[in-house]
């Protein structure tokens, strides 16, 4: 037998030469000259996150005739915009922190911390960053809109620009593949509702990854802008000194520091120091603006947030859930974790990505608390969906990968109805309002 006829006889193999592999083996040239809105970089993310934001409309819009009502003085929630029973897509989607934003967005911050009975700070909207409120404000002045309608459209508005940004940055660093997984994986979370909520997610996000992306491209004064927005949007601004510093490490360690090394490194090195010092910005700010020191601190406090290492709590978490066999499954999680961050699989993901990757997750862990918004948290880690990509290229998945996905869709979107369900709709002001 030849090996002509060999490879004539040799069965056909549909997942390298489908549409499959074109999708991820583009002509990337050929892409540059169509228009813009005809690239697929553009109109892919944008129709996954439009899919997956008619779905959160649907879902919202039934559960809502489910949600109770909530006048001024309900038991157990904090309610300063009272709303009848079955209120709707909107007032759902503006429930919970949503109505401290609505407050910042129509009053501002108060000048005066407000006390509870016995002393203490009483919650108040400084606990809030302002980026996305105050944006929110200014449309409402320009439009004359409401609050209930400017603040999820805003919302949802800047989620599609941060998947834009989120593909553009994976498939240019890590490949079309994983981008198509980032961008599916992230729009159909448990949590992704919130982007469509009056919430910070989109913000935080679109920030996150404009840093990233822009470090990667080596603009490093717009770098310093961003982290400026970025550290007014949400308090994650510390996990980028770890992305600053692996950035400057793999130039250094490629001969890639250009015609003055060190001057890179005293620019990188400050660029790191002011990321850091970024995370006590807003914390100074509202000392200053309150006349009142450690105010910040003070107030997360009144919502039972401390300032301090948390990972005790994650550990007892663990434990009170599954017990011994939860922290041992935890550590064995953390470890291969670790191993596949320290191994080449991960590497090509650029220094930037790859630094986020582990720095985000443990910021999660040593900083933030076990509240229920730690699935909400989560939605910034979008590097584990690399991860997801890379399990399903490998040789038992890879025929199947989109088929996989498609079901990670399914099941994602199940997610998504009950965590709606549980955790923006309110059908019960029990003790415990979430499940």
């Amino acid at each position: 037998m030849t090996a002509t006829s060999v490879s004539a006889d040799a069965p056909s193999r549909p997942s390298e030469e489908g549409l499959g592999h074109r999708l991820e083996h583009p002509d990337r040239e050929l892409e540059r000259t169509q228009p813009f809105w005809r690239r697929f970089p553009v109109w892919f993310p944008f129709a996954v996150f439009a899919v997956s934001r008619l779905f959160v409309w649907v879902s919202a819009t039934y559960l809502s005739r489910y949600q109770i009502a909530l006048p001024i003085g309900t038991p157990n929630i904090r309610i300063f915009y009272p709303s009848p029973a079955d209120p709707g897509y909107l007032s759902v989607m503006s429930g919970w922190d949503g109505q401290w934003y609505r407050v910042i967005a129509e009053h501002g911050y108060p000048a005066v911390l407000p006390r509870t009975g016995w002393g203490g700070i009483d919650m108040n909207p400084w606990a809030f960053f302002p980026v996305f409120p105050m944006t929110a404000g200014l449309v409402m002045k320009l439009t004359g809109l409401q609050f209930a309608l400017v603040a999820p459209l805003l919302s949802t508005a800047i989620g599609f620009a941060a998947m834009h940004v989120l593909f553009k940055l994976v498939d240019q660093v890590v490949g079309r593949w994983e981008a198509i997984v980032a961008v599916v994986a992230t729009c159909f979370y448990m949590a992704s509702p919130a982007f469509s909520a009056s919430y910070t997610e989109s913000t935080a996000l679109l920030g996150v990854v404009t840093v990233l992306w822009l470090l990667r491209a080596r603009r490093y004064w717009w770098v310093v802008l961003a982290l400026l927005v970025l550290s007014l949007s949400r308090n994650v601004v510390i996990a980028m000194v770890p992305v600053i510093i692996a950035h400057g490490v793999v130039r250094w360690r490629q001969h890639d520091e250009g015609d003055n090394p060190r001057r890179l490194r005293v620019v990188l090195a400050a660029l790191a120091a002011y990321a850091a010092a970024l995370t006590w910005l807003w914390p100074a700010f509202v000392s200053i603006a309150t006349d009142t020191p450690n105010a910040y601190n003070d107030t997360m406090l009144a919502w039972n947030i401390q300032t301090k290492i948390k990972l005790y709590l994650w550990w007892n978490l663990l434990y009170d859930y599954w017990g011994v066999l939860g922290q041992v499954a935890g550590v064995l999680g953390v470890a291969a974790f670790a191993w596949f961050m320290l191994s080449r699989h991960s590497w090509r993901w650029g220094p930037e990505i790859w630094g986020w990757a582990g720095a985000y997750p443990a910021y999660i862990v040593l900083v933030t608390s076990t509240t229920p918004s730690r699935v909400r948290y989560a939605l910034l880690a979008f590097p584990m969906a690399l991860i997801i990509a890379w399990f399903l290229q490998l040789r038992w998945w890879r025929r199947y990968r989109y088929w996989i996905l498609g079901l990670i869709v399914v099941t994602g979107a199940a997610q998504m109805w009950w965590w709606t369900e549980h955790y923006l709709v309110v059908e019960n002001l029990t003790d415990d309002l979430y499940p």
